[in-house]
C-alpha cells in the first residue's frame, strides 16, 4: 500500500566493500555477480536502462583511512574492486587531499519500480491496497484471501512486518534513514563520493546525500536532526553552493544478526516471509529471492544463516 519507503528512496548502490572498515560485504562472490546479471536481464526483458557502472571515490582524510585502504589491498577478495594507489584530488570543490576508487554500480530504483508496476498493471495482475490480515483463512491445502484461493502467500513487507500477526515475532526492528536531495550546478561529478555519507549523482546537477541511521522515532517524517547532521557533513565534504530541494526517509528492516530472514511459517506451511535486508537489499535480494522460490516450489533447503528456522530455534 506504499506505506513503506525504504526501497523506493534507497541509494541503489551495488557496492562490494563495506567502506567504513574496508571489508568485503557478506557473500560478495555470490551476491554481486548474480545481482548484476539479474538487473541486466531486467533491462533486456523490459527495455530499461537501470544499471550503470558508477565508481565510488572514497575520501582519504587521514593516516588511519590510508592505512585501512592499504591493509585492504592484502585481501584478495576486495582487490579486484579497488584502485591499487590513492589519487590526489584534482577538484577544488572536493574537500579532500586524496581519494581511492571502488568499482561499483548504481540501480535506478525509482525508474525500475515504476516500469515494473506499470507492466503488471497492464497484465491485470497487480493490486495496490492495504493488506487485511483478518481476511486470511485456510482451506485444505490452500490459503484464502478476499474470497480467492492461493497455493502460497509470500510476505515482502519490509518494516511493515511489525503489523503482520503471522510474522511479527521474528525480532525484525527498524533503522530509519534520511537523505537530502540537493541541486549543485558547479559540482559536475558523475562519480559517487563517499566520506561520512554517500553523495550520489542523479542527473541534471542533482544529488542524493545520505543516509543517516536512527533508531527513534521510527516514522516516515523527515527528521530535522538528521537534516542538520547531513548538512554539516555535506559542508565538510564539498566546497560549492548548493540548494536543498527535498528530504526523504525510510525505515530499513534489520535483524540482530544482520542476516535476512527467509522461509515458511512454523504452523501455516503456505505462508512465507522475505525480509530483513537492511541496507544491502539491492545486492542480496535477487539471489535470495531465487533461493526462496527454489525452497517453496522445489524443496531446496535454505542456508541456516538466512532461514527463519534459526529464529524459531531461539523461541
Amino acid at each position: 500500500d506504499n506505506s513503506q519507503k525504504s526501497s523506493k528512496i534507497a541509494g541503489g548502490i551495488l557496492n562490494p566493500i563495506a567502506i567504513k572498515r574496508m571489508k568485503p560485504v557478506w557473500n560478495l562472490e555470490s551476491f554481486l555477480p548474480y545481482a548484476k546479471d539479474y538487473y541486466q536481464k531486467l533491462e533486456e526483458q523490459y527495455g530499461l536502462n537501470i544499471l550503470t557502472q558508477k565508481d565510488i571515490k572514497v575520501y582519504i582524510q587521514d593516516n588511519y583511512k590510508a592505512n585501512l585502504w592499504f591493509e585492504a589491498l592484502d585481501n584478495k577478495r576486495v582487490t579486484p574492486y579497488m584502485s591499487s594507489q590513492l589519487s590526489p584530488n584534482a577538484n577544488p570543490l572536493f574537500n579532500t587531499s586524496d581519494h581511492g576508487r571502488v568499482e561499483a554500480h548504481q540501480i535506478a530504483l525509482t525508474h525500475l519500480f515504476s516500469e515494473i508496476i506499470a507492466h503488471y498493471k497492464q497484465l491485470d495482475c497487480y493490486s495496490e491496497h492495504t493488506f487485511d490480515y483478518s481476511s486470511v483463512s485456510f482451506l485444505d491445502a490452500k490459503v484464502m484471501y478476499n474470497q480467492n484461493s492461493y497455493k502460497h502467500l509470500i510476505f515482502c513487507e519490509g518494516y511493515g512486518i511489525i503489523k503482520n500477526p503471522f510474522f511479527n515475532t521474528l525480532g525484525i526492528y527498524g533503522n530509519k534513514g534520511d537523505y537530502v536531495i540537493i541541486h549543485a550546478k558547479d559540482l559536475k561529478t558523475k562519480h559517487i563520493l563517499k566520506a561520512k555519507f554517500f553523495l550520489i549523482p542523479l542527473g541534471d546537477d542533482t544529488y542524493k546525500f545520505g543516509a543517516t541511521y536512527q533508531r527513534q522515532p521510527l516514522d516516515h517524517v523527515p527528521s530535522d536532526k538528521a537534516r542538520a547532521e547531513l548538512l554539516e557533513a555535506l559542508d565538510n565534504m564539498i566546497d560549492c553552493p548548493y540548494k536543498v530541494i527535498d528530504q526523504v526517509c525510510g525505515i530499513r528492516p534489520t535483524t540482530k544478526d544482520r542476516k535476512p530472514i527467509l522461509g515458511t511459517h512454523h504452523t501455516y506451511k503456505n505462508l512465507h516471509v522475505f525480509n530483513g535486508f537492511g541496507s544491502r537489499g539491492v545486492m542480496t535480494s535477487p539471489l535470495l529471492g531465487k533461493q526462496l522460490i527454489d525452497y517453496v516450489f522445489n524443496s531446496i533447503p535454505l542456508a541456516k544463516d538466512i532461514s527463519i528456522n534459526r529464529i524459531y530455534a531461539r523461541t
